[in-house]
This record gives structure tokens, C-alpha cells and sequence, in this order.
């Protein structure tokens, strides 16, 4: 399993990923968009043609961890500098996966109950009762 961090911004996801890319000599090549959510989604929110050029999803390697990028569009909660960086867990490990989620439910409030997304057969999110910001995935 692996502890990954999560940075959230308000629309400078692509900018700080070739800033920081530029320092630590590294590449995105997963960048996924808002748009490219758009439709694989049954119910999806409505998107203009702004919010779907945000970044959804995106890292870079920092001296061999994946530091992961996404914006906040409109749709999502409000954007709070300060309360931007979430803390990933990625195992392969269904089980240990939902045991964790469980766990830190316990005064938590629920963002997304761990279920299969377009990406992962097992995906959620909380902010747990310190206000703490986690995501689970579980990978392929």
C-alpha cells in the first residue's frame, strides 16, 4: 500500500504541474480533464466548456513519490486555501481498502462511499472528524 498526497487548487492545477515539474525534473503523462469525465458518468453534473478543461486527475514523481494535481470546479465544494491537500491510500488490497474507509468513517463526513468509478473498481472519499481530507482507491 502506498500513502500518496493530493494537492487541490482552484484552476492552477496545469500551471503548478509544469512548475513543479520544471524544479523536480519530472512529467505528467496522466492528465485527465473534467471533459473527459463528461458522459461516462450516468447523471453527471452539467459542464460548460471552462470547467471542462479543468484538471481532474494528474501527478508527477517527486524524488520517487506521486505527489497527484486536480482543480475544483464549480460544481464541487468550494475551493479553501489551507484545507487543499488530501491524503491518498492505494493498495490492491480490497479488504484492508474498506477496513481503513470504515474506520476513519467514525465522525467523519462522507465526500463519496467507496464504490467503482470509471477508474477503480473501489474508489471513496471522507474528511475525517480532524478535518482531514482522504481518498481511497483501490488499484487494478
Amino acid at each position: 500500500m502506498t500513502l500518496g498526497v493530493y494537492i487541490n487548487f482552484k484552476t492552477e492545477a496545469r500551471e503548478a504541474i509544469a512548475f513543479y515539474g520544471q524544479i523536480f525534473g519530472s512529467e505528467c503523462t496522466d492528465l485527465m480533464t473534467y471533459g473527459d469525465l463528461h458522459g461516462k458518468e450516468e447523471g453527471g453534473p452539467e459542464m460548460d466548456d471552462a470547467t471542462k478543461k479543468l484538471v481532474m486527475n494528474a501527478s508527477i514523481q517527486i524524488e520517487g513519490d506521486t505527489v497527484m494535481f486536480s482543480d475544483t470546479p464549480p460544481f464541487m465544494a468550494n475551493f479553501i486555501p489551507g484545507n487543499n491537500v488530501t491524503l491518498v491510500l492505494d493498495t490492491k488490497d480490497a479488504d484492508k481498502l474498506t477496513r481503513y474507509f470504515d474506520a476513519l468513517s467514525e465522525g467523519a463526513t462522507k465526500v463519496m462511499p467507496l464504490q467503482k468509478t470509471f477508474w477503480s473498481e473501489k474508489f471513496g472519499q471522507l474528511t475525517d472528524k480532524y478535518g482531514i481530507g482522504w481518498s481511497f482507491n483501490l488499484s487494478a
